[in-house]
This record gives C-alpha cells, sequence and structure tokens, in this order.
C-alpha cells in the first residue's frame, strides 16, 4: 500500500489526531462503528476502495447487531491489515505470520482498555432491540462509541505512520 500521503503531515500526531478527529466527527454524525473507522482512514489516506467500505458495513453492534466483537476491533484489525497483511493467498502461513504481530499489539491494547470485546458487554446494552439502543444513545452512548473508536483510530493511525516511517528508512539505506 502506498502511504507516501503520510509525508504531507508534519508529524505523526498531526496524522493521528485528524484520523481521530474525522472518526469521532463521522461516528457522531453516521454512526456504525466498523465502516466508520474504515471510511475515515480510506478518507484521510485518499484510498478509494468502495468494496472495502461496503464490507466494513455489517461491524457494527457487534456484527450485524449480534452484541458480539465490537466493531471498533475488527475494524481496526483490517485496516492494520491493509499494511500489515499478506498480499497473496499462495504465501500461505508465513505470509499471514509475518504480519501477526502488530495485530496482536492492537488486540492487547484493545484488551487494556476494555473488560471484553464483545460489544455488548462494552456498552452494557443490547443494540439489536430498539428501546435499549435508544436508551443507550439518549444517555450519551453515541459519543462513548466514537470515543472507543477515536482511541482505536489513534492507536492504528500511530502504527500506520511508524511503520512508514520505517519502510521509508528501508528505502534510504538501500
Amino acid at each position: 500500500m502506498d502511504l507516501s500521503i503520510l509525508d504531507q503531515y508534519e508529524n505523526k500526531e498531526a496524522f493521528t489526531e485528524e484520523v481521530k478527529k474525522t472518526t469521532f466527527d463521522t461516528e457522531m454524525q453516521c454512526h456504525g462503528c466498523g465502516q466508520v473507522l474504515v471510511h475515515s482512514f480510506l478518507k484521510t489516506l485518499k484510498i478509494d476502495n468502495p468494496e472495502l467500505l461496503m464490507a466494513s458495513s455489517p461491524f457494527f453492534g457487534g456484527m450485524a447487531l449480534t452484541g458480539n466483537t465490537c466493531g471498533a476491533l475488527l475494524a481496526g484489525l483490517m485496516v492494520l491489515g491493509l499494511v500489515y497483511g499478506r498480499q497473496d493467498v499462495s504465501e500461505g502461513v508465513p505470509g499471514l505470520i509475518k504480519g501477526v504481530k502488530p495485530l496482536r499489539k492492537f488486540i492487547q491494547f484493545f484488551a487494556e482498555r476494555h473488560p471484553t470485546i464483545n460489544c455488548k458487554d462494552i456498552t452494557g446494552t443490547d443494540l439489536a432491540d430498539p428501546q435499549k439502543a435508544e436508551a443507550y444513545f439518549a444517555a450519551g452512548g453515541l459519543a462513548r462509541c466514537a470515543g472507543i473508536l477515536s482511541d482505536v483510530a489513534g492507536y492504528v493511525g500511530d502504527r500506520i505512520y511508524e511503520n512508514h516511517q520505517a519502510q521509508k528508512a528501508v528505502k534510504a539505506e538501500k
């Protein structure tokens, strides 16, 4: 993935702050945790990938409103996969293992901040139940979820920026 657009940012903080703000604001306006996070990175990195955006749409309310795995976690993995994922299935297990370390670190980051990875447990409600969802959002739940997404965007953005800087350093040495 070409991340040369990151060179337009003064520093890592400028990039991460932009993607965090885009994520928070978009969640507050549009909703849809996982898709919002993916959208924010695609927009900020100026990547046109409507298929990836569509593929991330089920990751809200804990995977299509089931209350299971948090959409912020799933989408964070998707975005990191754009940078660290294998490019061809024929790379086999070695191709998967090559990029797994940063993904595992992200999962650890998420687990340190939340007692569980399940949406229903993080939010304390069943978002598939319209009355419970309405009560959650009326009590500020949307801003809480937007904060989680923004936090994830900051971590993922930091990793992407660091990876880009490391790749530039390797190229400069050659």
